[in-house]
């Protein structure tokens, strides 16, 4: 027993002793990388020193790797590969069809909340992504770093929470902040025609997240509640997506949560990103979304989509590409040449 003790007070010692020394930002990223290296287990959720808030073991997997982009990818990324050539092989696709391409990197929910994993850890502590995002921008894709702007308003306005606690998702305020960035970022002419939408006023949404749904949480944990506002169209709730319209919202899961309905494992309806997105843009967005890899499957289903509907491209202008930053390490498909069509 004293030898347990002891050993204990040697580890609270270096730690804390490797936190004095390592006081500059760098050191911190690394410590944190670390932390969350530490925190992976062999099972999909983790629970955070807030018992309240619960993290995707494979984000935090993600987060393990720091800078990753300064790294061999054969030794950081699951499928062994660099993602950028497949990100600028679909840009140029789309490019020679006179289609803008916008890339939406989801930034990873402990990088804003690394607190609510570690205690001790600040906001601001976690490896940035914008180098990595610097590194596509350079190569002539125009790209949206949310990254920043969540910290902001996460200093600004520390109560309303931008993800989930249960869920591996952004929040319903999260959603909103996201399709507003993007409205601002595109800025789009008015439309000849208003789309006839309505933004409800706030309510309150109570939901099982998918890191305590089938977990061992799951029963124990009180659902968490969180506010949220509806988009209304003609009486009904929510948008449906425009397969003619000029914009086309593009990825993984984070494109449908909020969306697709609590029969999809979505926890409601009306209150997505695209659904958001239509009340900003003054349009209904196209929809292409998948529960896989928002870099590779997505990309396939977009090009099942459009083979089997004739002229499909000849309406876009714009594809808004939003997926997870964690699938630049932790995306187990291969990358592979995929066309816009057959």
């Amino acid at each position: 027993m004293r030898i347990i003790i002891f050993l204990s007070l040697i580890h609270c010692f270096s730690i804390a002793w490797l936190s004095a020394q390592n006081s500059n930002g760098s050191d911190r990223e690394t410590l944190f990388a670390a932390e969350a290296l530490r925190r992976v287990q062999p099972r999909p959720s983790v629970r955070g020193d807030d018992a309240e808030w619960f993290f995707l073991a494979k984000e935090l997997k993600h987060l393990s790797t720091g800078r990753f982009w300064e790294k061999p990818w054969e030794e950081v990324a699951a499928n062994g590969s660099d993602p950028v050539p497949s990100i600028l092989e679909f840009h140029e696709l789309l490019a020679k069809k006179g289609i803008t391409l916008l890339l939406v990197p989801v930034p990873a929910k402990a990088s804003l909340y690394p607190d609510k994993l570690a205690a001790g850890f600040s906001a601001g502590e976690v490896a940035a992504i914008a180098p990595m995002l610097e590194r596509i921008s350079l190569a002539g894709v125009r790209v949206l770093d949310l990254e920043p702007r969540f910290l902001e308003d996460r200093s600004v306005d520390p109560d309303r929470l931008l993800y989930c606690r249960q869920d591996a998702h952004f929040s319903p305020a999260g959603a909103e902040l996201v399709a507003a960035l993007i409205a601002d970022e595109v800025k789009l002419p008015a439309p000849d025609a208003s789309p006839g939408l309505a933004l409800s006023d706030e309510e309150t949404m109570s939901l099982v997240g998918d890191q305590i749904a089938g977990s061992e949480w799951e029963g124990s944990v009180a659902p968490e509640s969180l506010p949220i506002r509806y988009v209304d169209s003609a009486g009904a709730r929510g948008v449906s997506p425009d397969a003619a319209s000029s914009v086309l919202l593009l990825g993984d899961s984070h494109t449908l949560v909020f969306h697709e309905g609590k029969e999809s494992g979505m926890h409601c309806s009306g209150a997505g990103v695209i659904d958001h997105l239509a009340v900003r843009l003054g349009l209904i967005p196209d929809l292409v979304g998948v529960r896989g890899s928002g870099l590779v499957q997505a990309r396939k289903q977009l090009f099942y989509k459009a083979a089997s509907t004739p002229g499909y491209w000849e309406s876009k202008k714009l594809v808004i590409w939003l997926f997870s930053v964690r699938e630049f390490t932790q995306s187990t498909d291969r990358f592979i040449s995929i066309p816009l069509e057959r």
